[in-house]
């Protein structure tokens, strides 16, 4: 029930923030906690310098998700509530595609601690995928941010932490 509780707290304190503007994103029904991540990507609002793809670069992260960006393109990012206390681990992911070279530089950062940096590949015509796992002490209020070498490289991205 605890891990339950966080999630719905992260989940509806998660924003897009892309450039110049703020999407709120929508996480299911309201109607069950468990379901606050809902299976509906973040979206982007009017005015963005970024759009929101039509694909699926990453598929939804399940229960262990925090936050989930399915298909953005050009730069972005996204900020949380948090992340449990509970000592695990948090698990960064960003997948990205593109019709030219490119690299999407991802910074994930709290408060308390230094950021967390690393860049992924992107090859044409493929995907490319890289993580990171973020200590537990780095855990709670998040941001992450993904700059692109390409603005018309699509990227999706997770943000999990298992319960146990």
């Amino acid at each position: 029930m605890k891990r339950r509780a966080v999630a719905w707290t992260a989940a509806a304190a998660a924003v897009v923030a892309v450039a110049a503007g703020t999407a709120i994103a929508r996480h299911g029904d309201g109607s069950d906690p468990a379901d606050a991540l809902g299976t509906t990507p973040a979206t982007p609002s009017p005015g963005t310098s970024g759009t929101s793809g039509t694909g699926e670069i990453l598929p939804h992260p399940g229960p262990d998700g925090l936050l989930w960006i399915g298909d953005w393109i050009g730069n972005g990012g996204a900020a949380s509530g948090g992340a449990s206390p509970s000592g695990q681990p948090v698990t960064v992911t960003l997948a990205c595609r593109g019709d030219l070279p490119a690299k999407a530089k991802v910074v994930f950062s709290t408060a308390s601690d230094d950021p967390v940096e690393f860049t992924v590949t992107c090859p044409p015509g493929a995907t490319g995928t890289g993580s990171t796992t973020v200590r537990a002490a780095q855990a709670g209020s998040f941001e992450v941010g993904v700059t692109t070498s390409d603005p018309g490289l699509h990227w999706g991205l997770t943000v999990t932490q298992p319960d146990s």
